[in-house]
């Protein structure tokens, strides 16, 4: 029967970067993140930057938790370490509302764009149909595959990513040469919003990166998790900078700033820019099937599976209600917790707006990363001798500069979405109190004995997971730099 109530590892390299940028890019890139490209014009790309620079760190820190304490709950685990159960119990609901925010956002930015290519296949009466409808069903659909086990979602999942990106690929050499430079005037704009706006909109272009830690949540299904998370959050922050860059180059390269009123309130900025320039048929049409088929259920797929297992290893320390850690004695996973994700994801569903949900994944998940930096110092102050595989370089400088930078964004983000996080926060204290566990101090006999000895690879295995990082370091390194530098073009075209 205890074998019954255990997950597996099966999730190698290529599964943990496969769920964490399948997490991130998406609903950000695709809706309200490039939808600012109409406020701030090129210069996009330094806002995108910066968001990368602001989320490395993180990225860093939490390669170092998630090595030492490889265990379903990510943030709620380091927190309840780290700091107490109280800290542990907010965190975990803010990462489990956030991620699931994101799911039910991608859902409807399925239907969005799907409908614009049910169009151009000559379907008009698909414009009709409400996206909500659409949305349901399709968390319907990836509720059964969640289901049927993490083994056939991770395999789902890199299908999907690499669908992604094929179809990117083949759009971006198709629309290279309907490229216009001097849309870019040299990076030069008339004027920018006031200031309080650019913070705003720094933090939904930060939007686009939220979820970079995802495979942490699944530190009990990863194999040699002490290599593989570490490993998979440096290559996934990078990467997720890449693609983000690279498609907002071409939004920027294709459609004129006299169209940027309309792409600032676009909701499905991609296709709705093509389409206002005239750009329909096969190019359109290639972009909707990439971003619905691809980005969009990449999306959604780990914005269910995350949260699931945040849900499962909160039952499983009696801060949910028990039933919620079973495990399916077939397929291996937590059922009962996928299930509730889903709940969760058809009511944020049914408000059908992206943009409170994007605010409040945004707020929420700020305030998850900040209680996890400081959990990281709980961690390295208590446990100081407990064995760590990696070690983040700089670490207290990078906690330092991380929470004060998400506060900042805090400061300036959605008040609605902010009153949100808020309640959140007073009912996770509440329930935090009210099972009485908020004040129990975890000593390192008990993180060990949850923990249990990760098996070390064998020197096979071991030149085989490093051959693979080493293909996916290079390949990520070539690909970001390239997407960083043909911002350049325009630059020197303009001068």
């Amino acid at each position: 029967m205890e074998k019954d109530n255990q997950v597996v590892r099966v999730l190698g390299l290529k599964e943990s970067i496969s769920m964490t940028i399948g997490t991130v890019v998406g609903v950000g890139l695709f809706t309200t993140g490039s939808a600012q490209i109409g406020k701030v014009g090129p210069w996009i790309i330094v806002f995108t930057f910066g968001a990368l620079l602001i989320s490395i760190w993180p990225c860093l820190l939490y390669g170092e938790m998630s090595a030492m304490i490889p265990v379903a709950g990510g943030t709620y685990n380091y927190a309840k370490y780290g700091l107490n159960r109280m800290w542990a119990n907010i965190a975990g609901w803010q990462y489990i509302v956030s991620v699931v925010a994101i799911g039910s956002g991608e859902t409807l930015s399925f239907a969005n764009y799907f409908k614009i290519l049910l169009e151009q296949f000559g379907f008009s009466w698909a414009t009709q149909i409400d996206s909500r409808v659409i949305a349901v069903l399709l968390i319907i659909a990836f509720l059964i595959l969640n289901y049927r086990g993490i083994e056939m979602s991770g395999k789902a999942q890199t299908a999907f990513v690499f669908f992604f990106w094929g179809c990117s690929i083949l759009w971006f050499l198709y629309m290279i040469p309907r490229i216009h430079l001097s849309y870019f005037g040299g990076l030069e704009m008339n004027s920018f919003p006031p200031f309080k706006e650019l913070m705003y909109i720094f933090g939904l272009v930060w939007w686009c990166y939220t979820g970079f830690e995802t495979c942490v949540s699944m530190g009990s299904e990863t194999k040699y998790p002490q290599y593989t998370l570490p490993r998979a959050l440096k290559i996934s922050v990078f990467l997720v900078f890449a693609v983000n860059a690279l498609f907002q180059w071409f939004l920027v390269g294709l459609v004129s700033h006299k169209y940027y009123g309309f792409l600032s309130t676009a909701t499905a900025p991609y296709a709705d820019g093509l389409k206002i320039i005239g750009m329909t048929g096969f190019p359109l049409i290639l972009l909707c099937i990439g971003i619905a088929f691809g980005g969009d259920l990449s999306t959604i797929n780990p914005g269910i599976a995350a949260p699931a297992r945040y849900i499962y290893a909160m039952a499983k320390d009696n801060a949910l209600p028990k039933f919620m850690e079973k495990i399916h004695p077939r397929y291996k996973t937590p059922y009962i917790a996928v299930i509730t994700v889903g709940i969760i994801n058809i009511i944020l569903i049914l408000t059908g707006s992206i943009n409170y949900i994007a605010s409040v994944s945004f707020v929420s998940l700020a305030i998850c990363y900040i209680i996890g930096c400081l959990a990281f110092v709980g961690l390295r102050k208590k446990y100081p001798k407990m064995k760590r595989p990696y070690k983040a370089p700089m670490a207290m400088v990078g906690v330092v500069v991380t929470v004060i930078t998400y506060l900042v964004m805090l400061i300036f983000a959605d008040q609605i979405a902010l009153t949100t996080a808020v309640i959140i926060i007073i009912l996770s204290i509440i329930y935090a109190i009210f099972i009485k566990k908020n004040n129990n101090i975890v000593d390192l006999d008990q993180v060990a004995e949850q923990v249990d000895q990760i098996a070390e690879p064998t020197k096979k295995e071991k030149v085989k997971i490093d051959h693979e990082y080493a293909i996916w370091k290079y390949i990520t390194i070539i690909v970001s730099i390239f997407a960083l530098s043909i911002y350049l073009l325009p630059i020197l075209f303009n001068r």
